[in-house]
């Protein structure tokens, strides 16, 4: 497990990815978080409430929101997550895809930064629950799903076309099957005499009642504006309900994430129980949301000058909350959040490897080019450029690297027999023993494999020539 290179108590203030990125692998015990839901909406702070001014569109568009690098990372490292996201593309609409690209990447940074014995808990609801929930089965492996948890609310307002949409949906995931978990339990009024774990009778106020093993529905009620701890944040949920899920997954002392902190209800909660915690948050005032909040729940003491006024900065009573815009510098060697290999180097750090898909297919297609089309390198026939897919010569299975010089043009059956099962001299072989109906040319296929090294090795080594910049930027 790598060293901590972040502090306890600290609100990073910028867009999540960074900031994870800059953690150290394997040093977080929990994150508990509630990212957009892609609600196609516009939320905006109650005014004048403590989070005023807060807003944030929760839409999504490829053009605006993705970047080409998340989405070829996802496709060379996580082919099963990028399934999900092209099938939501398909079934649900392109804003759909652009959120899962979005969420996914931020996704696969969190299992890395988590300790094997580390969980996960997203919040989502009904919109996206479906997708996210493939999603992370695609990064966590479906094996180490743990819980769909219902979080059940009466607020008021149904609709005469569908029941009533009252509740929210947890995923738990955990990094391995060696994670911290602590059995919970919860008051029973009613007496049952099947499927309750009793442990003792005990009387309240409002009556007798048995302590029972708490289930995954949750019936907590939501906040509502004139309750103390509200602090008009448009997305805001209760205290309840993350401590909740803390003291089932972490013990004091542990390391509590949330890269979506908005209001800091998972920093306050996680110092309430004793953790260690770090929140994430684009909003700018959201450090000064989690200050105002430690002190209303007095865990924080203002810190006064000689004449008695307050000062500007506020003190906890057991030290500062760290406040930062750049992310934390990693300490670990880099390592990348791959799971089912690790490179014994860092990722390519040459401008020439760093060239995109769209770039790469621009040389290859050139490269393995033919007066009627381009050829397949897996079994020689020549096809248009849209009927090609980009593949590795030498597998992720192999650890075959990412840049343009184990890059090659295959057919679409040639790739879907290939995926990461073969090299390419291996896909070759295959082809021949099945006898395979699209086999066309094993001669022609080489010349292909031929010139797609060729071009590679060209793009290394005149990689700032304008000649080869011209070359990647066509479309």
């Amino acid at each position: 497990m790598a060293d901590l290179n972040f502090q306890n108590r600290t609100l990073y203030h910028g867009d999540n990815l960074d900031f994870l990125r800059g953690m150290n692998s394997e040093t977080v015990h929990l994150i508990a978080t509630d990212p957009p839901f892609n609600k196609n909406r516009d939320f905006h702070a109650t005014p004048n409430s403590l989070a005023s001014g807060a807003r944030f569109q929760d839409r999504w568009s490829w053009e605006r929101d993705v970047h080409e690098e998340w989405m070829d990372s996802i496709k060379d490292d996580w082919p099963g997550v990028w399934e999900v996201i092209d099938a939501a593309n398909m079934s649900y609409g392109r804003d759909m895809g652009a959120f899962l690209c979005w969420l996914g990447v931020r996704i696969i940074e969190m299992r890395r930064v988590l300790r094997q014995d580390g969980s996960l808990y997203l919040h989502i609801d009904h919109t996206a629950h479906a997708y996210v929930k493939a999603l992370m089965d695609g990064v966590f492996g479906h094996r180490n799903f743990r819980n769909e948890i219902i979080w059940f609310y009466k607020t008021g307002g149904v609709s005469k076309r569908w029941f009533g949409r009252k509740h929210d949906t947890i995923l738990f995931y955990s990094k391995s099957n060696e994670y911290k978990f602590t059995l919970q339990k919860e008051k029973s009024y009613l007496s049952h005499r099947y499927g309750f774990s009793n442990v003792d009778i005990q009387e309240d106020e409002q009556g007798i009642f048995n302590m029972v093993t708490m289930r995954d529905v949750w019936d907590i009620p939501a906040l509502r504006g004139n309750q103390p701890e509200a602090t008009g944040y448009p997305t805001q949920k209760p205290l309840a309900l993350y401590e909740r899920m803390i003291r089932a997954s972490s013990g004091p002392g542990d390391i509590v994430l949330d890269p979506f902190c908005g209001c800091a209800t998972t920093p306050i909660a996680a110092e309430r129980l004793d953790r260690q915690w770090v929140g994430i948050d684009i909003w700018e005032d959201a450090y000064q949301t989690v200050l105002d909040r430690l002190e209303q729940e007095q865990l924080a003491i203002l810190n006064e000058d000689e004449d008695g006024e307050q000062a500007s900065r506020r003190l906890l009573t057991f030290g500062d909350v760290t406040y930062s815009k750049g992310p934390p510098e990693r300490t670990d060697d880099n390592e990348v959040a791959a799971p089912s290999f690790r490179l014994k180097m860092r990722r390519p750090i040459e401008p020439w490897q760093k060239i995109t898909h769209r770039q790469m297919v621009n040389i290859l297609v050139k490269a393995q080019g033919s007066a009627d089309g381009v050829i397949c390198a897996g079994c020689g026939r020549v096809l248009e450029k849209e009927f090609m897919e980009i593949d590795h010569i030498l597998p992720k299975s192999d650890r075959g690297e990412n840049h343009i010089m184990n890059r090659i043009l295959l057919c679409r059956p040639c790739n879907g027999r290939k995926r990461d099962n073969f090299t390419l001299r291996g896909l070759v072989r295959e082809n021949k023993k099945k006898n395979v109906a699209w086999m066309r040319d094993e001669a022609r296929a080489q010349i292909a494999q031929s010139k797609a090294t060729e071009f590679a090795e060209w793009v290394r080594d005149n990689f700032q020539s304008s000649e080869c910049q011209e070359l990647i930027r066509q479309d």
